[in-house]
């Protein structure tokens, strides 16, 4: 019996002992996740920030494609009403060379 209750002693040092390493080890298991995720974190963060710098970038180059877009509508009114008084004074010219 003596013998029986130093093995159950001797059982439940040993099992005490076991969870308090455990629990140290899973301490220092959780505390180096939380590292990599704040890294991750971090990282994320950063990326996002960089995409809207690039997303903003992206707005004021579709600006300028819109202005030109516009001056080239633009120009292409105005080319197209020069060549109709072109060929208006053409229309005009050949009639007095008529004429004459």
């Amino acid at each position: 019996m003596a013998m029986e209750k130093k093995l159950t002693g001797s059982f439940a040092e040993l099992e005490r002992r076991l969870e308090s390493r455990l629990e140290r080890h899973t301490g220092v298991m959780v505390e180096a996740l939380r590292s990599e995720i704040r890294v991750v974190a971090e990282q994320y963060g950063s990326i996002v920030k960089k995409l809207e710098e690039h997303d903003r970038r992206f707005d004021r180059v579709d600006l300028r494609f819109d202005r030109i877009d516009l001056e080239f509508s633009a120009m292409k009114t105005a080319l197209f009403d020069t060549s109709h008084r072109v060929d208006d004074h053409e229309t005009r010219i050949r009639k007095l060379e008529l004429t004459k």
